[in-house]
């Protein structure tokens, strides 16, 4: 125990109030909100389901009461109104009581949501606050205490070093509150119990009370005005098809007069007898293109023989040219021996 109370006598007074007032109490009231919040949304869809399956209540939920209302004023437009819109508007406005408090559901439902990172926030402006304190008390320890005194020195930069480290305990209630939280909102989620009560609430509206309400005379008269709108639709087609026929009519006189206009034009321009006769040129030039033809084929076939001609006389005129250099190789060699015996007799 007392070294219980030496740890709590290390911790700064500011960080117990920063701790007790941003993170544990918050922690507590949201824990106690969002309960309170489940409970009723909880209790307004099951009402709401008993309601679908024919059961009937002692006391209708005020929500189901406002929306009854708002389409009993409304019921001479009741084919006009959008069901989703008038719960989601209701919904907006429902609030519960807590300890005698009437609160919104929407805003405590997100203040819940969003209270785990708040805590995160607040944790660490709590250990960032603890280590610049504790460093300033630090900073003033070390240019107060004669360094030769170790023992001394060590004493006295103990309790600095031990603030700072506590300081880091705001971090940690704060990370453990804000998982406490995240799982408790998982635990309790609003959300899906939300979105279960609009759909039972649009179910019953829809299927149970709107068809109870609605008087026949409306519904009469939503068919004359059908009728009315069907007959008026009907005069507008017919008139839109008349136009169109209309229109389409004038488009095909207007075509075939113009057509009429480039046949005459035609006549008058000898554009036939034009054409045949440059057909027959095309035809005599295709004629004298294929003759062309054959000449260059002929002519091709020409050289590749004249070439082979050229390459057999190459060939010939370096083989007699081989034989040219022997026999002057050989002559040569006759004329060295003579001038070799002359020169001997001469001897």
């Amino acid at each position: 125990m007392q070294q219980i109370f030496n740890i709590l006598g290390l911790i700064p007074g500011y960080l117990i109030v920063l701790a007790i007032f941003l993170v544990i109490l918050p922690t507590f009231g949201a824990i106690l909100l969002r309960y309170a919040l489940y409970r009723h949304l909880k209790s307004l869809a099951n009402k709401t389901k008993k309601l679908l399956i024919g059961i009937k209540l002692e006391s209708t939920p005020t929500i189901i009461n406002k929306l009854e209302q708002r389409f009993v004023d409304s019921k001479i437009n009741l084919d006009r109104i959008n069901t989703a819109s008038v719960i989601e508007g209701a919904y907006s406005q429902e609030r519960f009581y807590f300890l005698g408090l009437s609160l919104d559901c929407e805003f405590i439902d997100y203040f819940c949501r969003i209270l785990p990172n708040l805590l995160l926030s607040f944790g660490l402006l709590g250990t960032f606050l603890g280590i610049t304190f504790n460093l300033s008390n630090l900073s003033q320890t070390i240019t107060q205490i004669d360094i030769n005194d170790v023992r001394n020195l060590v004493e006295e930069l103990n309790q600095p070093l031990q603030g700072m480290g506590v300081a880091f305990t705001t971090s940690l209630i704060a990370i453990a509150c804000s998982s406490l939280l995240t799982v408790l909102n998982l635990l309790w989620n609003t959300n899906i119990i939300k979105a279960g009560l609009l759909s039972y609430l649009e179910d019953y509206i829809d299927n149970i009370y709107l068809p109870q309400v609605q008087p026949i005379s409306s519904i009469e008269g939503a068919i004359e005005k059908f009728g009315s709108d069907f007959e008026q639709m009907l005069y507008q087609l017919s008139n839109t098809i008349e136009e169109s026929m209309n229109k389409a009519f004038s488009r095909i006189e207007n075509s075939g007069e113009t057509f009429e206009k480039a046949a005459n034009v035609l006549d008058n321009s000898g554009f036939p007898e034009r054409l045949a006769a440059a057909t027959n040129d095309l035809a005599i030039a295709q004629n004298q293109f294929s003759q062309s033809s054959l000449i260059l084929q002929k002519s091709t076939q020409s050289f590749d023989h004249n070439l082979i001609s050229m390459q057999k006389l190459t060939k010939k005129i370096l083989e007699l040219n081989q034989e040219k250099n022997a026999i002057e190789r050989s002559g040569l060699k006759e004329i060295q021996q003579e001038l070799s015996k002359l020169v001997n007799k001469i001897n």
